[in-house]
């Protein structure tokens, strides 16, 4: 399995992961990589083999021991991949990272972790829809990369699963006699009753907490939704952190506290008189600011109202700075965003919050193109490695097409008359450019060397004996 011909520019970012594996789990991880990037068909453990061409060197047990039983770390493979991306952010600027979840339909009742959850998908207001799957609560790095028109991308760095309460699944199938447990389904019952409630924010507090670490003293801005600006992700979050996300428009507003009088006893306020309420706010609001901006791609000129605030009821030790954004046009609702850095400008604010939709991006393309939540692994240690590992092969094949650009390569796509305003490559395109250079590599370089030397050529005398 070590006569595998990469690229130069793969090899090199696969030769940063040596550190994270043992000697032989190196091997698999490469090919592992390899065959992710390859396979055309769903990204099953097993098609991930056959697309890798190890199959004649190695078990198919070899790719799912890695999974399972193999001693290596998803946030050693985090840290790696958030080093080799802190070479594409100039070290003046903040480090932006984005969270959210993303939902992965199982099909299976003996899948460990898999729990109920509510599908945003296939539900609507009026009726809500829940899917037996797992939860990924994912934590990216944005990088503004050397393609894509200027809007950045969201590199996948820590994941982990949230497992619901509900664990569901387990309907009877038509014939299957009743009351009947195999020992995978049990299995997979004492994984979920022995599993640790957590919930989403505690989960991402936890992965805030090491990037900060990682981040050492850069300022690091987290980019949320409003169902993540609870009290758990904003109080006692490390000291160089700060949140960016959405406010609701029914949050209870106060003014700062104040100061006390000489002599004043009891114990001193922690929030003064209370706001009226935000929608009356915004009604009573006559005179907005006009602030010229490029959101999502496109030049808009919003209406601003700016003022800072005390969130008592998520944020209790310090105010917000928060900014109202109205469509001149009519054709939106009014929203609100805040910040926890009081320095910032409403301008910072709508702009870093904007860099969240390539999150959503991620999650679509990793699950369309990387087969992110496909493979049907059961256990527990697998179930929790193999959904996160398309998250790090999506990290890569950016990693490797920026560092392709930079020496020289060229990044392009198929021309489709269809597509009449396409300015700018998008991630199916960098993933055929990847396999397009590993088949280039395969036949382009030399046989490798036999790995016994050859026999040595006979003696003189002797060839003078077989002659005669």
């Amino acid at each position: 399995m070590s006569d595998l011909i990469l690229p130069p520019t793969l090899a090199v970012l696969l030769s940063a992961f040596a550190s994270c594996f043992q000697a032989r789990s190196v091997v698999v991880f490469h090919w592992l990589v390899v065959g992710w990037i390859q396979c055309q068909g769903r990204r099953t453990l097993t098609g991930v083999a056959l697309a890798s061409g190890a199959m004649a060197a190695c078990h198919i047990s070899v790719f799912h021991r890695f999974f399972s039983r193999a001693s290596w770390s998803l946030d050693a493979l985090g840290r790696v991949v958030f080093t080799l991306a802190l070479q594409w952010l100039p070290a003046d600027q903040p480090l932006v990272v984005l969270g959210d979840d993303t939902l992965a339909r199982k099909g299976g009742k003996s899948i460990a972790l898999a729990s109920m959850h509510h599908d945003p998908l296939l539900s609507s207001a009026r009726k809500p829809f829940a899917s037996f799957g797992h939860v990924w609560v994912v934590l990216a790095l944005w990088l503004p990369l050397p393609f894509g028109s200027g809007r950045g991308f969201a590199l996948p760095v820590l994941f982990r699963l949230y497992v619901g309460a509900k664990r569901g699944g387990e309907r009877q199938r038509t014939g299957q006699a009743q009351g009947q447990v195999g020992p995978r389904l049990q299995a997979a019952r004492t994984a979920h009753a022995q599993h640790q409630p957590t919930t989403k924010l505690e989960l991402l507090r936890e992965m805030v907490a090491l990037v900060a670490q990682w981040a050492g003293e850069r300022a690091v801005y987290l980019v949320v939704d409003s169902a993540y600006a609870g009290r758990t992700v904003l109080e006692d979050r490390p000291a160089n952190v700060q949140v960016v996300s959405r406010l609701r428009l029914d949050a209870a507003l106060y003014a700062p506290p104040p100061r006390r009088r000489p002599g004043q006893q009891g114990r001193p306020r922690r929030r003064g008189d209370c706001w009226p309420a935000l929608q009356d706010l915004i009604a009573r609001r006559r005179h907005w600011a006009t602030l010229r901006l490029v959101l999502y791609g496109r030049a808009v000129e919003p209406r601003i109202m700016p003022f800072t605030a005390l969130w008592y009821g998520a944020l209790r030790s310090q105010s917000v700075r928060i900014a109202v954004v109205r469509d001149p046009r009519g054709r939106r609702r009014d929203e609100a965003f805040f910040c926890t850095d009081l320095q910032q400008d409403p301008a910072f604010v709508l702009q870093t919050y904007a860099a969240r939709w390539t999150l959503e991006v991620t999650f679509h393309d990793s699950k369309q193109h990387l087969g992110f939540g496909q493979a049907q692994t059961q256990t527990p240690t697998a179930v929790q490695r193999t959904a996160p590992f398309a998250g790090l092969v999506y990290s890569l094949v950016l990693l490797w097409a920026a560092a392709h650009l930079q020496q020289g390569g060229t990044l392009g796509w198929m021309v489709r008359p269809w597509y009449r305003t396409k300015t700018a490559v998008a991630f199916p395109d960098l993933l055929t450019a990847l396999q397009q250079d590993l088949w280039r590599t395969r036949f382009s370089e030399p046989p490798v060397l036999a790995r016994r030397p050859r026999n040595p050529a006979p003696a003189p005398h002797h060839t003078q004996r077989l002659a005669a």
